[in-house]
């Protein structure tokens, strides 16, 4: 899944984000995703909107076109974390798994479509130091 792909995802679950927020979120670099949020105004998928009276900070919001987008891609996540925990519960290779999900992951726990207990106590090692 590309970053543009997972913004729109994130920012459907969450709402106003700032660009930190997201590359945070997706532990990503700041840089990278403000050049892809850039592009994404562009494109007219996400709008940057002024938020807060006294401590004032940009956030990016999604407009209905990218609401549209992000729905499906929703759909889609969902339903590869149903994979990835059907993976787990089989047992399948712990290396296997994170080959085919591991880009994702960041993206799946902020959005609480995976069980992180489950995830924890099935997986040898730790995805999160990559």
């Amino acid at each position: 899944m590309n970053a543009r792909d997972k913004i729109l995802a994130l920012l459907d679950d969450k709402g106003e984000l700032t660009d930190a927020e997201i590359a945070e979120n997706l532990r990503e670099d700041i840089e990278d995703i403000q050049l892809i949020l850039k592009g994404m105004e562009k494109e007219g998928l996400v709008v940057q909107k002024q938020k807060g009276i006294i401590f004032k900070k940009k956030v990016y919001a999604l407009t209905p076109t990218g609401l549209e987008k992000a729905k499906t891609i929703k759909e889609e996540l969902q339903n590869k974390a149903n994979k990835l925990m059907e993976a787990i519960q089989r047992g399948d290779d712990p290396q296997t798994i994170y080959e085919e999900f591991g880009d994702v992951l960041p993206l799946m726990m902020a959005m609480s479509l995976i069980d992180m207990m489950m995830l924890q106590s099935m997986l040898m090692f730790d995805f999160f130091n990559f």
